[in-house]
């Protein structure tokens, strides 16, 4: 079993029992148009993110594309354009791959825009493999029970990112994987129960997205943090392992707050 982020890009591949599965979560297709009320103005984007996804599936072959969540973008109405183009998208996609989608806080009324090929999970998350098993799931919510038997749990909605700045105090952000332990005492108890050992570790996927700013690890406390893994106090942040695109470790979360605050 490996789960293992696809360099330079900001998507996971698995392999698991002979399976290869492709994961990306929070492609927030619809975005421009809230972009467009804030005065930008774009063209729809969901042709560039499909070629983006159709390279990866061409490039990794998977049997599986999972997206965990926010795959569309307006709530709590659907817009114009996610109606007109979403089933399209899903359609052509859905010819070279099995399409299953872990539903997020914004995918409101996602079963209806999707094709009947393409399977809509619990929120909850579900668990994929047999001896070594991993989870999946967007993350708003708190994991079904069996999700925390496994051995990593995947998931999006953070949309983490990394703060820089210069010596000239010039500020800038990149994308990052984030890795993390959990203390199971600070989850509720029903969920302490499910725990053998120190649980699972979590992977947390950049935005698939480009046009989503990142939320900024070493800029906000834990509690900020969007999700109730975070906001319970259970994830272990400050030792949260941080990864670049190109897989360069940066190090732990801790550290890089310590770095930004000493200029």
């Amino acid at each position: 079993m490996s789960a293992i982020p696809i360099l330079d890009s900001r998507a996971l591949k698995i392999e698991i029992d002979e399976e290869r599965v492709l994961v990306a979560a929070d492609l927030h297709l619809g975005i421009e148009v809230e972009l467009s009320k804030r005065g930008i103005s774009l063209p729809s984007q969901m042709s560039k993110v499909k070629e983006r996804l159709l390279k990866l599936i061409n490039q990794e072959n998977p049997d599986r594309l999972i997206l965990l969540g926010d795959v569309k973008h307006n709530i709590p109405i659907t817009s114009w354009q996610e109606q007109r183009e979403l089933p399209g998208f899903f359609e052509e996609i859905g010819e070279r791959v099995k399409v299953e989608i872990l539903p997020g806080n914004h995918d409101g009324n996602i079963r209806s825009l999707v094709p009947k090929s393409t399977t809509v999970h619990n929120a909850h998350g579900i668990v994929i493999g047999k001896e070594k098993r991993i989870g999946l799931m967007h993350g708003h919510a708190w994991p079904d029970p069996k999700l925390l038997k496994t051995d990593t749990i995947v998931t999006g909605h953070n949309h983490p990112a990394i703060e820089f700045r210069d010596e000239l105090g010039a500020r800038m952000t990149e994308p990052v994987w984030m890795r993390y332990k959990i203390d199971s005492l600070k989850l509720p108890n029903k969920l302490q129960r499910e725990i053998d050992g120190e649980g699972p570790e979590f992977l947390v996927c950049p935005a698939f997205s480009e046009l989503i700013s990142g939320a900024t690890l070493n800029q906000r406390p834990p509690e900020e943090i969007p999700g109730p893994i975070f906001k319970s106090g259970a994830a272990k942040t400050n030792e949260a392992e941080i990864y670049l695109l190109d897989g360069t470790f940066l190090g732990t979360l801790g550290t890089l707050k310590k770095m930004l605050e000493e200029g």
